[in-house]
């Protein structure tokens, strides 16, 4: 891994305010899954795993996948917080191409043959909840982000994301010139 992208991993890491620590009490699987499906948050468009990857492949977008389970607080605040603001909406729909994964789910993620939700967490090494994994257009793992981050943070990292900026300096390094250009 570059040093510029574990550089990355533990700012992130930093920003990152809380992970799911353990399991609540589980909604039962059926409500999560439709909560987490249907997209509640207007103009967001959540993908299954393969579809998604597909069409960022097609449109030339990053990818976003979120992995997520039933008990984790966390993945909630992250839904009614962050992804459902307006800011955060835009960018997505401008430069990404927006998957959920359940992470504890046996079923496929797509079509006859898709990893399982559990088989994708464990490639992406997932060990906390919720986790944001980045990708680029090709298919190449970015980052992870682990943990909720409130709009107005996740804003700044998906502009870090899609601009291509992580490919030239760390996150750090992104912020600091951002807060540059303020002055």
């Amino acid at each position: 891994m570059r040093p510029t992208l574990i550089a990355l991993l533990m700012l992130l890491t930093v920003f990152a305010l809380a992970a799911c620590g353990g399991k609540e009490e589980a909604a039962t699987e059926e409500t999560a899954v439709a909560r987490h499906e249907e997209a509640p948050e207007e103009g967001l468009v959540w993908r299954n795993y393969t579809e998604g990857m597909a069409e960022a492949g097609a449109e030339g977008k990053y990818v976003l996948v979120d992995f997520w389970t039933t008990w984790c607080k966390w993945c909630k605040v992250m839904d009614t917080d962050t992804y459902s603001d307006e800011s955060v909406q835009a960018k997505l729909a401008e430069s990404f191409v927006a998957i959920k994964v359940n992470a504890e789910s046996d079923d496929a993620q797509g079509e006859d043959g898709a990893p399982s939700g559990r088989a994708l967490a464990g490639q992406y090494q997932v060990s906390s909840f919720p986790t944001t994994w980045f990708v680029d257009p090709e298919g190449q793992k970015i980052a992870p982000l682990p943990g909720f981050m409130p709009p107005e943070q996740f804003v700044v990292v998906l502009d870090f994301i899609s601009t291509g900026a992580y490919k030239d300096g760390t996150f750090q390094e992104y912020q600091a010139s951002l807060d540059k250009s303020e002055d």
